[in-house]
């Protein structure tokens, strides 16, 4: 009889196993998290192996309490030494997650934009000069903003045509990330750009100011100097006048002897 009675016992605890579990389930899948972490957190312990890896996905997650990746390891782990295949899965790609944890910390905090900095992107600011006085100073000024120019069009053109930053992310990065991190470095790569590309505004306007201010200046300079030239080429042509004048006078003088 006693033996029957614990086996009752064990029977009504399987029971209540299987209802709990159930009910941490569909917790989970309403995401009311701060149901189902307590229930998969006491199955765990009693040594459900289903609920121990819920209870590491949760911290991996972030569902329901901070992720801690070292909880998540253990609690899969647990779940991986009872034979739970989805645990083995799970912890293979936490494998992968630590060899590539340099790179996802890069995406997440460590991205400056430097591809739309580079390459054909560098765009190096050319060095206006606050007037130029010659025709090669000017030729070679005009090139210089030209060059710059261009650049500075295929730098916009670039921006425009980037995809969002849910696709600039590696895919194969983003299997490995929490979805907390994989926010995180959405939100970090769309910063990044928005910084880089006021940046580059910015100096397109001090462009600008530089480049019309050059031309206004140099303008003015080549104005006055054919001004200049025009004003001696009129004085040079009444000096000649002049001369022949004096020549005609020397080549037919006076016979009347000053009457």
């Amino acid at each position: 009889m006693k033996r029957f009675v614990v086996t009752l016992l064990m029977l009504a605890a399987g029971a209540a196993s299987a209802t709990d579990l159930s009910d941490a389930e569909k917790a989970l899948r309403a995401k009311e998290y701060d149901k189902a972490l307590p229930i998969y957190t006491k199955l765990a312990n009693a040594g459900n192996a289903e609920a121990q890896f819920r209870l590491g996905e949760m911290y991996w997650y972030g569902d329901g309490t901070a992720v801690d990746m070292a909880k998540s390891r253990t609690w899969l782990e647990k779940a991986a030494g009872s034979g739970h295949n989805g645990a083995k899965e799970t912890l293979a790609v936490l494998q992968k997650r630590e060899q590539r944890a340099a790179d996802i910390a890069w995406w997440t905090s460590g991205y400056k934009g430097d591809d739309l900095m580079t390459g054909k992107y560098a765009c190096p600011m050319p060095t206006i000069p606050a007037v130029s006085k010659t025709n090669a100073e000017i030729k070679a000024v005009s090139a210089d903003i030209a060059k710059w120019e261009g650049c500075y069009n295929d730098f916009v053109a670039g921006v425009n045509q980037l995809p969002p930053p849910n696709q600039r992310v590696p895919a194969e990065l983003v299997q490995l990330m929490s979805p907390r991190e994989a926010e995180q470095a959405f939100a970090h790569v769309d910063d990044a750009t928005v910084s880089v590309v006021t940046r580059r505004q910015n100096e397109a306007l001090n462009f600008t100011a530089e480049r019309d201010a050059w031309h206004k200046a140099t303008n003015a300079f080549v104005l006055a100097a054919n001004s200049s030239s025009a004003a001696s080429k009129m004085q040079l042509q009444t000096e000649i006048r002049r001369a022949q004048e004096s020549h005609h006078q020397f080549d037919n003088p006076r016979t009347d002897g000053g009457k």
